[in-house]
Parts: structure tokens; C-alpha cells; sequence
């Protein structure tokens, strides 16, 4: 599976990656595109830069933490 994965810290501004509710659209744009996600699925994992292995699903993945915890939210491309 290949999968798009976009990290940021929750400091600098990107708590949002992990808290998109299911059904939403997100919109990426590129240089040479414009591509349109719906998220399909989240997921929190114990600890501050938890280990990722195996929670790159989808299309793309957005991770963040969110509180004491790190957030996942599982997109597939429309």
C-alpha cells in the first residue's frame, strides 16, 4: 500500500491533522494539483511521538498529537 503521510507538531500549529471529524473533505494543493481527500477513519495512540509503525493507512495520513496522545486521521482520495 502506498500511502501519503503529513506529520506536524500541535505547537507550531497543525493540533488539527489529528481532529477532523469522519466525513470530512479535505483539500490538498500542490503545484500541479488540486486533490480531494475524505477522511474515513481515526485513531489515538497513548504517548507523545508514539512509534507509527503500522498506522500509515489510506491514501494519506495526517498525524499530530493531541494532548498527551498521538492523533491519526485515515484519508481516502475522492
Amino acid at each position: 500500500m502506498r500511502t501519503a503521510v503529513v506529520v506536524g507538531h500541535d505547537f507550531c500549529g497543525f493540533g488539527q491533522l489529528a481532529t477532523p471529524a469522519v466525513s470530512t473533505v479535505v483539500t490538498v494543493e500542490t503545484p500541479r494539483e488540486v486533490l480531494r481527500y475524505r477522511v474515513y477513519a481515526r485513531h489515538l495512540t497513548p504517548g507523545r511521538g508514539a512509534p507509527a509503525h503500522g498506522l500509515y493507512w489510506g491514501d494519506l495520513t495526517l498525524q499530530s498529537c493531541v494532548g498527551p496522545d498521538t492523533g491519526f486521521s485515515y484519508l481516502q482520495r475522492l
